[in-house]
């Protein structure tokens, strides 16, 4: 789409006048959006008391458009260690590095993530914002939204405490 307020460069060469659109220059391609599940599961469980808690993440992006019209669906999976984690704790900031993709035709993409984490009425919403590091689309800039329960407050003074989360999830990934 073609803005109507758009910055011209103007170069004069051997007397010779180039006009450069600069819009078009810097305008931005969306390579890939998907929506789907999150499913994490946690061991030992959430409680209100600080533990190492192992972590692991699926989250399975269908219903793909993209550029590339045989790329349909996704699957990223991540297992990590949190020390100090709680029910109570799970809001903040924080990096993952490897976000690894795997797309339905083999090909791959890692993504380098910083995530937000927030919840609000019942609600918690994790935002990853960063880059393609390697693989399809290296080099492009992406988000991942997820958005879960959060953990129900009496089942965190369990001794099982809160063992999983399930939600939504959306990625989309845009050429710099």
């Amino acid at each position: 789409m073609r803005r109507w307020h758009q910055a011209l460069a103007v170069t004069a060469v051997l007397g010779t006048v180039i006009v450069a659109d600069t819009a078009a220059a810097h305008a931005t391609t969306t390579l890939v959006t998907c929506t789907g599940t999150s499913t994490v599961m946690y061991q030992p469980g959430l409680t209100t008391t600080p533990k190492t808690v192992h972590y692991d993440e699926i989250d399975n992006f269908s219903g793909c458009t993209s550029t590339d019209t045989t790329l349909t669906s996704g699957i990223a999976s991540l297992s990590v260690d949190f020390p100090n984690a709680t029910c109570n704790g799970l809001a903040g900031t924080f990096t993952y590095p490897a976000y690894p993709i795997v797309w339905n035709d083999g090909q791959t993409s890692t993504l380098s993530l910083t995530f937000t984490d927030v919840i609000a009425l019942g609600v918690e919403q994790s935002t990853g914002v960063g880059a393609v590091t390697a693989g399809r689309f290296q080099g492009a800039t992406a988000t991942v939204t997820l958005i879960l329960t959060a953990p129900n407050p009496l089942q965190c003074l369990t001794a099982q405490g809160v063992t999983s989360q399930t939600g939504n999830a959306s990625i989309a990934i845009i050429s710099p």
